[in-house]
């Protein structure tokens, strides 16, 4: 296939994936449970992710094949962990999105919200099946302007706040921190996109990494930023805020509109909707081709080569747990998923021959623990769910392979 992604391109990408509903959602219940240690969450949360991109990034340099983890996997582990990688990528992915569009409804349309978050998946997945140009330009303008009205908020709380107030003491009798830091993952998880892009960039090898640090860097700016202004602006009213953002604002800018925090927390919304969309799809399409899912998750349109089978077949998936109309226990269960994923990578980074890399296998060891510290700390309920689905998956996938080898 034809590289056709700038390095600015996948940067903006990765932003408009980081930067969406998480950022307008997560600070509430992370506050709730970590009070004024919220920002020692967002680092963890940061660090994490930091080893987590360090570690995608080491093994993008070496293989170019899109699918991220999942491919890595097969490279230097195995197909079971491929497949571990693989599936846990596609239910946290199928979890986010649903989370997200109904966050987008919630922002613009609260009255109708499941049938708008049913639309807006429909309409991401097919910018994506016109093809991956569409998408960067998707992404560079909803990242663009999330970018803009984040920093606009911080630059008001410093200039306008009097940072009275007190925030609330953290859950230190349970895993508050540890359970924040999770929640707050979520707004993070968005840079593995850019690694599933693998040879649609242009010189990926190179600046497949480039453009993980570049969207990470800022993401995480503006997440450590949040995290002091919010508890020291908000105080205890944090933890039982909505709409924390329209909050912070009525406060620091009272003159700004209500509507105008609506429509960029929807455009952001939509812009991580957009990329997370493309990110499974081009998974799924990856295991087709491996035979690990239906072998029509391969086919690609003939003009454009995305893989508008398995474009579809996701948002199906994701339209079908938007009826249930529930955020709470999604935003749980694609935190553990897609840290079981990034525990499969630094396992990946881990066993990489150190021929491949002069980076320490000390820090690939260090982001395993922490994933699965993490994954093992989110709400008991997400945890169940997704191990419970793991599990399914993998019973599914041993009996179709005996099947296939009794046919």
């Amino acid at each position: 296939m034809k590289n056709k992604l700038r390095l600015e391109q996948a940067v903006f990408i990765g932003l408009a994936a980081m930067l969406g509903a998480g950022v307008f959602v997560v600070f509430a219940p992370a506050a709730a449970l970590a009070g004024y240690l919220l920002p020692v969450s967002v680092m963890l949360a940061g660090l994490v992710a930091y080893l987590n991109a360090a570690s995608i990034a080491q093994l993008a340099a070496q293989v170019s094949r899109p699918g991220g983890a999942y491919s890595y996997a097969q490279k230097y582990l195995s197909q079971n962990w491929a497949f571990l990688a693989g599936s846990s990528f596609l239910i946290g992915k199928v979890a986010s999105s649903a989370a997200i569009a109904l966050a987008v409804a919630g922002y613009l349309f609260p009255e109708q919200t499941i049938p708008v978050a049913l639309l807006s998946v429909a309409v991401m997945a097919i910018i994506n099946i016109l093809g991956v140009n569409r998408t960067a330009f998707g992404s560079l303008i909803l990242g663009g302007i999330t970018v803009l009205f984040l920093i606009f908020v911080i630059v008001s709380a410093i200039v306008f706040a009097d940072f009275t107030t007190v925030a609330n003491e953290p859950d230190l009798q349970g895993f508050g921190v540890l359970t924040a830091a999770a929640l707050i993952f979520f707004a993070f998880a968005g840079y593995a996109r850019v690694a599933t892009l693998g040879d649609e960039l242009i010189d990926s090898k190179q600046n497949t990494a480039k453009a993980i640090a570049a969207s990470f860097g800022i993401v995480f700016g503006i997440y450590l930023a949040l995290s002091f202004l919010m508890p020291a602006v908000l105080g205890n009213q944090l933890r039982f805020s909505i709409a924390p953002m329209i909050d912070l604002l009525a406060i620091t800018a009272p003159w700004f509109p209500v509507a105008g925090v609506s429509v960029v927390a929807g455009i952001a919304s939509l812009g991580s909707l957009l990329a997370l969309l493309a990110g499974m799809s081009r998974t799924a399409s990856v295991m087709g081709e491996d035979k690990e899912l239906p072998s029509m998750f391969a086919i690609r349109s003939q003009k454009v080569q995305t893989p508008w089978v398995a474009e579809i077949s996701v948002s199906l998936l994701v339209m079908v747990l938007i009826l249930s109309g529930d955020l709470v226990w999604a935003i749980g269960l694609s935190s553990f998923a897609i840290l079981t994923y990034y525990t499969v990578a630094n396992l990946a980074a881990y066993r990489q021959p150190r021929s491949q890399s002069s980076r320490s296998r000390l820090w690939p060891l260090l982001g395993l623990l922490l994933c699965l510290s993490l994954a093992f700390s989110v709400p008991i309920t997400s945890l169940i769910i997704g191990v419970g689905l793991l599990v399914i998956v993998f019973a599914l996938r041993l009996g179709l392979s005996r099947i296939r080898k009794l046919s």
